[in-house]
């Protein structure tokens, strides 16, 4: 029962993105965005940066929120936050424990935004330089190897549209 509903979310933002219309580019900086946010360990922050990166690179804000829900969920957190504190923790080594990160990253998944900025700032300033470390050096070669794919994928669905609607 609940994987059914896990399955049906997850395809219901699939099918979101696939509905998405707008220029191919702008729509595939969007999604490479979300891809970025959604592999950068940023939980607390993520939709006010997709926002404000968003409109300065001119992408589809909506394209990355969707995106970056699908790559960063509940259900996803601690194998993305264990991937960049394995990396982070490789090139900075010794700056934090994985127990106390697991900690803050449970602690976080019950609380608001406020509640989990206070908890980010408890784990202190070695472990918040160890998961970004870890996290942006897999986040940006993800996010630039995304949009030449994502680009191609929506110009396929522009493509199609307009085959459709001539057929019509």
């Amino acid at each position: 029962m609940i994987l059914k509903t896990i399955r049906d979310k997850v395809s219901h933002l699939f099918r979101q993105i696939k509905e998405l219309q707008g220029e191919p580019a702008v729509l595939a900086r969007g999604m490479a965005l979300g891809v970025f946010i959604g592999f950068a360990p940023l939980s607390p922050l993520k939709t006010i940066l997709i926002l404000s990166i968003g409109f300065l690179i001119r992408a589809n804000v909506l394209a990355g929120i969707l995106t970056s829900t699908v790559i960063c969920n509940p259900f996803t957190y601690i194998p993305l936050y264990y991937g960049a504190w394995l990396i982070g923790n490789f090139i900075l080594p010794g700056k934090a424990s994985w127990t106390q990160i697991e900690g803050a990253i449970l602690q976080m998944q019950q609380s608001g935004l406020g509640e989990s900025l206070v908890t980010v700032g408890k784990v202190g300033v070695d472990t918040i330089l160890v998961i970004l470390t870890g996290g942006c050096l897999i986040a940006l070669p993800v996010a630039i190897i995304s949009y030449p794919f994502a680009l191609k994928m929506f110009t396929r669905m522009a493509q199609r549209r307009v085959v459709k609607e001539k057929k019509q």
